[in-house]
């Protein structure tokens, strides 16, 4: 059986495409079935190597991250398996297939659904959003989290169904005493259903976004914001209400990708 050169080329083409994508959706099965709650260290270190990252179980129990020399971390420290469910969240943004949205957003969702404290269905985070204590953290049904956004857990933050961050927003959840740094207080942020926050917001301790707000790109959010209200500014303030108030999801459209992609 002969092809033209043309044809030959696209054939071949597509069985390479197509081992490559099954190669792929196959690392990303038997990671899924490895990453459980309590995962253990040899299938954490299984895990490491499906993303290409060769460790002893030596070095893996060797490591300590930035929370656990922090003062809630003697209070509410990690377990071993929270400590490794951190350590894959962190290492899928350095290797090549955490720019491989195939793989790593269904990886971060598998890692949320094991590590937060709650984690509802269709949750997209991109690359290099951060957190410092999953346990600690609530998410609705298709939550979204856009590159690059900060969420400071340390006194609980829970997002509501459709709740949205874009690029490089940052959430904080603690403060410190002017007098002695080591001396901090802890409150709650409560990110309520459809609520959008835009690029680069700061959203301060113990603060509500109410459900349907919109807090504008750059704004930092220093008391409550009432349901379907649009806040802006330092201090962000309100500015009017939303155009819609609705919670039918198909009103808002509020999904992270094209087409409903990896959410519901």
């Amino acid at each position: 059986m002969t092809f033209p050169p043309c044809r030959w080329y696209s054939f071949i083409d597509n069985i390479f495409m197509g081992i490559f994508m099954n190669t792929v959706e196959e690392k990303l099965k038997r990671a899924q079935k490895l990453i459980t709650k309590n995962i253990s260290t040899e299938e954490m270190l299984e895990v490491l190597k499906i993303i290409g990252v060769e460790m002893t179980a030596d070095e893996i129990e060797s490591y300590r991250l930035w929370g656990d020399y922090m003062p809630l971390g003697d209070e509410h420290p990690y377990t071993k398996s929270e400590r490794y469910l951190h350590i894959l969240w962190e290492l899928i943004d350095k290797v090549p297939l955490g720019i491989n949205c195939t793989f790593a957003i269904p990886f971060r969702q598998t890692i949320a659904k094991n590590l937060f404290k709650k984690c509802g269905e269709g949750f997209v985070a991109a690359e290099g959003c951060r957190f410092n204590y999953g346990h600690q953290i609530e998410v609705g049904d298709n939550v979204s989290w856009n590159m690059g956004c900060y969420v400071d857990s340390k006194g609980g933050v829970s997002f509501g169904d459709f709740a949205m961050l874009t690029e490089y927003v940052k959430i904080f959840s603690h403060g410190h005493s002017e007098g002695n740094h080591m001396e901090r207080d802890y409150k709650r942020v409560v990110i309520k259903d459809f609520a959008k926050l835009y690029t680069n917001c700061t959203i301060l301790p113990g603060i509500t976004i109410g459900t349907g707000a919109i807090v504008a790109t750059g704004s930092i959010v220093t008391k409550d914001v009432d349901d379907y209200v649009l806040v802006s500014g330092i201090p962000a303030r309100p500015m009017r209400k939303r155009a819609l108030e609705s919670t039918n999801p198909d009103d808002y459209n509020q999904y992270m990708m094209k087409n409903k992609l990896f959410q519901k």
